[in-house]
């Protein structure tokens, strides 16, 4: 046997005990425990706050023309004819606010507290816009018998404002939800 080939065998066997002694990490790593299935994952916060986002910006040309006609009736001496035009800006952007609801309802789907919370909003804002037209039907008098009328301390607002509270609430509701998602 010649020097090389004695090397050779030298240094591969050494090469192969060394291999053999060194455990393979797929089998020196201990087998971990069976890990029960993921739990039902929790509604997403960030699909939470999209809706809640887009519920603010669906709402907010209707809540534009709600606060003018609470600022228009401000002023002691408005009149029907002035306020007609004003009302009807706002009866407006109710109906196309209610018709933005059920997406903004179906897209919470997934977070029933949102989900309620914006049926009972829907709710409060059909009531609203029903006593709206009933209060506007009592006024069809004219301006002169709803001047006495508001004059003699008759409620102005007398189904339309309880009902429009309702709403508000309903909002402060929605809005502090989507302050804790």
């Amino acid at each position: 046997m010649s020097i090389h080939q004695w090397t050779v065998r030298t240094l591969s066997a050494g090469v192969l005990a060394a291999a053999i002694a060194a455990p393979l990490p797929a089998l020196a790593a201990p087998t971990p425990a069976p890990t029960p299935p993921p739990a039902p994952a929790a509604p997403s916060n960030s699909a939470a706050k999209a809706t809640c986002d887009q519920w603010a910006n669906n709402r907010a040309p209707r809540l534009r023309a709600s606060r003018a006609t609470v600022d228009f009736t401000k002023n002691p001496d408005w009149t029907w004819a002035g306020i007609g035009p004003v009302l009807d800006r706002e009866q407006n952007a109710i109906r196309v606010e209610l018709g933005t609801l059920p997406g903004t309802v179906a897209r919470a789907g997934g977070n029933q507290r949102l989900a309620n919370a914006l049926r009972a909003y829907q709710a409060r804002l059909t009531e609203y816009n029903a006593t709206l037209n009933t209060d506007r039907g009592a006024r069809a008098s004219g301006d002169a018998t709803w001047a006495r009328r508001r004059a003699s301390g008759d409620a102005t607002w007398a189904r339309s404002n309880p009902a429009y509270k309702r709403v508000t609430d309903a909002t402060n509701a929605v809005i502090t939800l989507c302050r804790t998602l």
